[in-house]
């Protein structure tokens, strides 16, 4: 993996806890009134996902785009890791987006409710324009292109058909979030090598609540001319398919112990994409991917990546 060359392209995002201890029922109301303990701030979205590559390959480059307004961007390069090349453009209407959460102090797991500072599909036409320039003069000598696509309007117009035009292996996940339900589906992208959603991502594509997942799956792969597909089902495991040769592959949740959720996605399609993208085996792939998840659950958010040595090791645990 260490030689790979790395792309990462999707939303910076910036993740704000707000910790908070739950009081009780407000006297005039059915209103739950809680005591303000302290904030943290985290960089998520495609930011996390190049942070959790880092550790396993010698550079990462970022294209992602910020607010002009209240960009963040100090606190997020300062975030990046070493060998993280940002590219970032800016949005001349819209800030840096920001999901604010309200949290219970003595659970992470156990969030209140979110407040989004977003614009909604805030096309800019100019940031287009210099994306689709980056992606065609640069994205060709990239081995592996890994797009996090939250929906939060970065990602838009001709820079997919760009993306897919340029990559010579393309990994998408295209996740489902409150801003965007309904709207925001895989089947935006003509082409993807490997594809990783979690299961309602994967259904709501395909209009299909009911059928086997091998199904759905088999039907969106075709239509993408993906190679791979991964599925994640949270306490039910995970899945793994290739389509040529036809091969399935399920691996249990491999979690023993969950601090907060948020984040692990993006440990499982960083670390699936480079082990895919590096020609190791679906099932091993698989494997791989569903400890960096299981690892990433038991840390708050995205407060660290996974690093080599604890994946290392927590894979070592689980085979003996």
């Amino acid at each position: 993996m260490r030689t790979l060359k790395v792309a990462v392209i999707g939303d910076a995002i910036i993740d704000e806890y707000h910790y908070t201890e739950p009081l009780g029922q407000t006297g005039k109301g059915n209103i739950l009134a809680v005591k303000y303990k302290s904030m943290e701030q985290f960089a998520g979205g495609a930011i996390a996902v190049a942070n959790h590559i880092a550790g396993f390959v010698d550079q990462v480059t970022l294209l992602s785009a910020l607010g002009q307004e209240n960009s963040q961007e100090a606190f997020i390069r300062n975030k990046l890791a070493e060998n993280v090349r940002a590219e970032f453009l800016y949005f001349t209407s819209a800030p840096t987006v920001i999901k604010r959460r309200y949290v219970d102090a003595d659970s992470s797991a156990a969030k209140l409710f979110e407040v989004y500072f977003y614009e909604e599909e805030p096309r800019d036409q100019v940031l287009e324009q210099a994306a689709c320039q980056w992606i065609k003069e640069n994205l060709s000598q990239f081995d592996l292109v890994v797009v996090s696509d939250f929906g939060n309007g970065f990602i838009a117009g001709d820079m997919i058909q760009a993306i897919c035009d340029e990559a010579q292996f393309l990994s998408v996940n295209t996740q489902i979030n409150s801003g965007n339900r309904g709207y925001h589906v895989i089947t935006r992208y003509p082409h993807a090598d490997f594809i990783a959603l979690n299961e309602p991502e994967l259904r709501l594509a395909a209009h299909d609540r009911y059928s086997a997942l091998t199904e759905i799956a088999t039907q969106i792969g075709e239509q993408l001319e993906a190679s791979k597909m991964a599925i994640t089902r949270g306490t039910q495991g995970a899945m793994m398919l290739s389509f040529n040769p036809k091969e399935a592959y399920d691996c249990p949740a491999l979690s023993t112990k969950i601090v907060d959720r948020v984040g692990a996605g993006d440990s499982f399609l960083a670390l699936a994409s480079l082990c895919l993208a590096s020609g190791i085996s679906p099932e091993i792939s698989l494997f791989v991917a569903s400890s960096a998840a299981a690892l990433d659950v038991q840390i708050v958010c995205n407060r660290e990546a996974i690093s080599p040595i604890s994946l290392y090791k927590y894979m070592n645990t689980l085979l003996k």
